[in-house]
């Protein structure tokens, strides 16, 4: 009954074409079904650019975290270092095309990932949770994953709009 209903409703929707003088073979006699594979791709190179820039990120914020080099350096000259640290790797991804979205939140997942990591190697006199560890970062290095994350956002920004800058340059 159901497809008698279709052919009758076809039938129908192609005699009300006819009569407006549309050629019937340009009418579709079925519903078009629009593919969103488009869209797929483009979450899933978001997805694999923050991969990528979480992965870039956690190794030197654990290293700058757990490294003993503080007894000849200074804490600004060590927050310093590694602001420009961040500011580099920023700047390296955007010259590989990671998009800036995708790199800030790369960025901020490394940072918090790094310095979980570098809690749960810490030398602790009780055995620390994932979550404990994760807490206690957190509560004690929000400022400093904010800063490095708007220094590597703000490199990969100002990268981003001399590359552009260039091309249209280029262009005229």
């Amino acid at each position: 009954m159901p497809q008698a209903m279709q052919s009758a409703c076809t039938d129908r929707d192609r005699r009300q074409l006819s009569d407006y003088g549309v050629n019937q073979d340009l009418a579709p006699s079925r519903a078009v079904v629009v593919s969103n594979s488009v869209v797929t791709p483009i979450k899933l190179r978001w997805a694999i650019h923050a991969s990528i820039a979480a992965a870039l990120f956690v190794v030197p914020y654990e290293y700058w975290l757990t490294t003993p080099v503080l007894q000849f350096v200074s804490i600004g000259r060590w927050r310093l270092l590694a602001i420009l640290v961040a500011a580099a790797c920023g700047a390296a991804l955007s010259l590989l095309r990671v998009s800036t979205p995708a790199l800030s939140c790369g960025a901020m997942a490394g940072f918090m990932i790094g310095g979980t990591l570098a809690t749960l190697k810490a030398p602790n006199d009780v055995a620390i949770s994932l979550y404990g560890a994760f807490a206690s970062h957190l509560e004690s290095f929000w400022r400093e994953i904010l800063v490095l994350t708007t220094a590597a956002t703000l490199a990969a920004l100002c990268c981003d709009y001399l590359r552009k800058r260039r091309v249209n340059v280029r262009l005229r």
